[in-house]
C-alpha cells in the first residue's frame, strides 16, 4: 500500500503489479461523493468513455427515476438489473464506470468489479459533507429513494455507510478522501498519483 496526501486528503493505494495499466477505472462511493462529476472529467482527460451504472439501469426500465422504479417494480428488480448492467460494463475496455452507491452490496456486481481489468477507486467523503452535496442537487429528493427510516438525513448516511464502507474499502485499490478537495484538484491528483 502506498500513501500520499493532497491538501489534507489521504490516499491509500494497494499496490498490485498486475494492474499497472488497467483498461478501466471504476469509481466507488456513496451518492454525492463526486463519482459522476469526477468520472466525466477523468474521461475527458484520459480519452475514455464515462458510463454511470445508475443511469444505464434506469434506461432498462425506461424511467429516469430510481425512486419511481423502486415504487413500481421493487428494489429487488432494480438490484437484479443493476447487477446485469455492472457485469456488462466491467467487461468493456477503456471506460470509466461510476457505480451506484449500493452496487457493490450485490454479490454478482461485486464479483464483476473485483474481476474487472480496472483500477478501483473509492471516493471517500464524510457524512455531513455528503449530505450538503446531496441537498445541493435539487433533483435528488425526487429521483432517489430513502434507504432507511431516517428519511435521507445525516443519520441515514451514517447508517448506510456503516454497512457499505467495509465493502467499498475491501474492493478498492485506492481510497481517496475527497471531503475537503475541490473537483479539479481531485482529478489532477488522481491522474498524477493513483492511475
Amino acid at each position: 500500500c502506498r500513501t500520499s496526501t493532497l491538501g489534507g486528503a489521504i490516499v491509500h493505494r494497494r499496490y498490485n503489479p498486475a494492474m499497472e495499466s488497467p483498461s478501466n477505472i471504476i469509481l466507488i462511493g456513496y451518492r454525492g461523493c463526486g463519482k459522476t462529476t469526477i468520472g466525466k472529467l477523468l474521461a475527458d482527460q484520459l480519452w475514455k468513455t464515462f458510463v454511470d451504472v445508475d443511469d444505464l439501469t434506469c434506461k432498462r426500465f425506461d424511467n429516469p427515476s430510481i425512486a419511481a422504479i423502486w415504487e413500481q417494480h421493487g428494489e429487488a428488480k432494480w438490484r437484479e438489473a443493476e447487477v446485469e448492467v455492472a457485469r456488462e460494463l466491467c467487461s468493456r475496455s477503456d471506460h470509466i464506470i461510476g457505480l451506484g452507491g449500493g452496487t457493490l452490496m450485490e454479490a454478482g456486481a461485486r464479483e464483476a468489479v473485483e474481476n474487472a481489468n480496472a483500477r478501483r477507486i473509492y471516493l471517500k467523503c464524510e457524512p455531513e459533507v455528503l449530505l450538503q452535496r446531496i441537498n445541493a442537487d435539487s433533483r435528488s429528493a425526487e429521483t432517489r429513494p430513502n434507504l432507511t427510516s431516517h428519511g435521507g438525513g445525516v443519520e441515514e448516511i451514517i447508517a448506510v455507510l456503516h454497512q457499505r464502507e467495509p465493502v467499498y474499502q475491501a474492493v478498492a485499490d485506492v481510497v481517496f478522501d475527497v471531503t475537503h478537495v475541490d473537483i479539479d484538484g481531485a482529478v489532477r491528483h488522481l491522474i498524477k498519483r493513483c492511475l
